[in-house]
C-alpha cells in the first residue's frame, strides 16, 4: 500500500507519495478537486495523511471519494514529525514527513467535522 503525505494549503499543496518499493514521488499541485482527481484518482487505494487546516475537510472528503483512507491529523503532535525539525518548516519538508509518519502509524488523528478537542486513537 502506498502512504501519502499532503501539506494542504488554500492555493497549492505539496504531495509526497511513498510507494511499497521505496520510491519517493513528490509533486506540487493546485488545491482543486479537479487536480486532486487527476493526480490521485487513478492510483490504487492508499493511506493519506494531511494536517488539520482550513482546507483539510473538503480535501479529505474528496480523497475518500476516490477510495483512499484519509487521516486528518493534529499538526502540533510532535512525534509525527520525528524526522523533521520545526525550525526549518517548509512544505517540501512537511509532505515527506507526513508520508513517513503515515507509513509508521504515528499521527494523532482528528475526526472529520468535529472540533480539534475530540481525538481518535
Amino acid at each position: 500500500m502506498e502512504h501519502i503525505g499532503i501539506d494542504v494549503h488554500k492555493n497549492q499543496s505539496q504531495i509526497c507519495i511513498l510507494t511499497p518499493d521505496g520510491e519517493l514521488i513528490e509533486k506540487r499541485i493546485r488545491t482543486t478537486r479537479k487536480r486532486l482527481h487527476s493526480v490521485l484518482g487513478q492510483r490504487e487505494p492508499a493511506q493519506i495523511l494531511i494536517e488539520s487546516a482550513t482546507e483539510s475537510e473538503w480535501v479529505a472528503r474528496c480523497l475518500e471519494e476516490l477510495g483512499h483512507e484519509v487521516i486528518v491529523a493534529d499538526p502540533n503532535y510532535a512525534p509525527m514529525y520525528a524526522q523533521r525539525t520545526r525550525k526549518f518548516k517548509t512544505d517540501r519538508r512537511d509532505a515527506p514527513a507526513l508520508a513517513e509518519a503515515c507509513r509508521q502509524g504515528k499521527p494523532r488523528a482528528l475526526r472529520h467535522g468535529e472540533p480539534p478537542s475530540i481525538w481518535v486513537t
